[in-house]
């Protein structure tokens, strides 16, 4: 499976599960994905992919959304997580009204970069008006991934 992409989302209201799934409907025409919340994702599966995308809200002053508590942790305990061969972009939501923003996509981002993980893209931190930055994030990650000429 070291060739197929997952596509990961840590949500609190829906908004990430929505761009996770417009991710995947225009990327699949030619990509192998999977697309699952990270509350029902182990973290050691990650190893079985060879690109991640994550799209991960943050809950209040920084925190993973209570959902994906459990796969923050774990992802942060990375001494017995090495991803060499597997790529990833993160696209980070939250709201410039706190303190810490985008804090939950930041730590998933460093985090998989600590697991020796291949950053794709640099990370976005996205204000609650998101769709713009999505869709240009959407269209460098087609850019990198599909073969030239392939429309997403």
């Amino acid at each position: 499976m070291s060739g197929s992409l997952v596509i990961l989302y840590a949500t609190v209201s829906g908004n990430a599960e929505a761009l996770a799934e417009l991710a995947a409907a225009r990327l699949q025409a030619v990509l192998a994905i999977e697309v699952h919340n990270v509350a029902d994702f182990p973290v050691g599966r990650l190893g079985d992919f060879g690109t991640a995308l994550i799209v991960a809200s943050t809950w209040g002053e920084g925190a993973p959304p209570p959902e994906a508590v459990e796969f923050c942790t774990a992802l942060h305990d990375h001494a017995t997580h090495r991803l060499p061969r597997l790529r990833y972009a993160v696209f980070a939501l939250g709201s410039s009204n706190y303190t810490v923003f985008c804090g939950c996509g930041r730590r998933l981002d460093e985090d998989l970069a600590a697991c020796g993980a291949q950053r794709l893209l640099p990370r976005v931190e996205s204000d609650l008006k998101f769709k713009q930055a999505f869709e240009q994030w959407l269209d460098r990650l087609a850019a990198v991934l599909l073969p030239q000429g392939v429309q997403a």
